[in-house]
């Protein structure tokens, strides 16, 4: 296995946090942005877009991963998403604008999936679950953190929080200097590898497109909650997005150790029940400010314990000839759901409403993964009765 330097984690943990700022990076300053561009009536296209790219694009920018190697694809999407981010500045009409949007999210399915597959190239095994995990840590540490420079480049003005985008450049300039080049692997030990790894990848990525549309519930809702419930200001709302990111930091941290004891899918599950708890409580509570703190806790649990290990799971369900393709094709999963979650948030105008039925959906899926977990160890019980007679 080659070795890759400390320096060399942090160029993958930095490409990896730049996925989640894709759409965010200009949040901050989003009503300065949509005023120069005319577009206040449609605002948060400019959000959602780069999401939709993600989906778009992600089949191609499979194919071109495996074709080219993670490392060149990876190189070729920190290029294009500095260049596609900064380029906003400059466009005039809605119509370009838009189009750079999508194209940008082309470029984070690239740079998503690549920096994956290169940490799936330099770990195995236990090592590379913590890596996933240190990742999964990465990107939501990276969306508290960008957040907040956004804000404040947005105070200069309403072309500064794209500068932010710049920082796929640097990111270039750490894999370059500190990851080893890995070459792309010949068709004889791609083939002898693809017998290796030949499981169902569809009920993972299934799982993580629910388990983000289920979180992203909170990111485009929770603010009217609580300036409706708490009448809490956008700072309050920002501490309180910012907790459940940084809950979400330290869930990610102790998912291996909850996989070693109880098993991935055992982990989802979990996550699913989480999730399910915390809307529970959004959705029964209107009075306690307290019992909302709980509830973000328990979402924040909830994505730890089920985007990082999806990820993972994805990346040891796959060989190495087709890792690239299922990667993008995870990317296109956890961006579909954010774009989903806006669907969610919009099935009625009472948000009691729709965290009980988000509730029911986590609870659901947790209850699918118990039963199916059940039946499969009463089967291998079975299978094994006859031959210990």
């Amino acid at each position: 296995m080659k070795p890759l330097s400390k320096a060399g984690v942090f160029a993958l943990m930095l490409a990896a946090s730049l996925t989640v700022m894709v759409g965010s990076a200009i949040t901050p300053a989003l009503l300065d942005i949509s005023q120069h561009y005319n577009m206040e009536d449609s605002a948060a296209w400019l959000t959602t877009l780069p999401s939709l790219g993600v989906v778009l694009f992600a089949p191609l920018a499979g194919k071109f991963i495996d074709k080219s190697g993670p490392y060149r694809a990876l190189c070729t999407g920190l290029i294009l998403y500095g260049g596609l981010g900064i380029t906003a500045i400059w466009l005039d009409g809605t119509v370009l604008v838009l189009a750079d949007r999508i194209l940008l999210g082309g470029a984070t399915a690239v740079v998503m999936s690549s920096a994956t597959g290169l940490l799936a190239e330099f770990f195995e095994g236990e090592k590379r679950l913590k890596m996933m995990a240190l990742q999964g840590m990465s990107i939501e540490a990276g969306g508290i953190i960008f957040l907040s420079i956004g804000g404040i480049l947005g105070s200069f003005g309403w072309q500064f929080p794209f500068l932010l985008y710049l920082l796929g450049w640097i990111a270039l300039v750490f894999l370059l200097s500190f990851v080893p080049f890995t070459k792309k692997e010949t068709a004889e030990e791609a083939e002898a590898d693809e017998g290796s790894s030949s499981e169902k990848i569809w009920p993972v990525l299934l799982s993580a497109m629910l388990a983000m549309t289920i979180f992203f519930v909170t990111m485009v809702s929770v603010p009217f909650y609580l300036a409706e419930h708490f009448h809490m200001t956008s700072t309050g709302t920002g501490y309180f997005l910012a907790m459940i990111s940084l809950v979400a930091v330290i869930s990610a941290s102790q998912m291996p150790k909850v996989v070693n004891k109880i098993s991935d899918y055992s982990t989802l599950m979990t996550g699913f029940f989480l999730f399910g708890g915390g809307y529970l409580l959004l959705g029964l509570n209107q009075t306690s400010l307290l019992l909302a703190v709980g509830a973000g806790i328990l979402i924040g649990f909830g994505f730890g314990f089920t985007i990082p290990l999806a990820n993972h799971m994805t990346v040891e369900k796959s060989s190495t000839a087709n890792r690239g393709k299922n990667l993008a094709y995870f990317s296109s999963a956890v961006f579909l759901g954010q774009f989903l979650s806006s669907f969610v948030d919009s099935i009625s105008d009472d948000l009691s409403i729709v965290y009980l039925l988000t509730a029911s959906a986590g609870l659901l899926i947790s209850a699918i993964y118990f039963i199916t977990l059940k039946n499969v160890r009463t089967g291998v019980q079975k299978m094994k009765s006859p031959s210990e007679g």
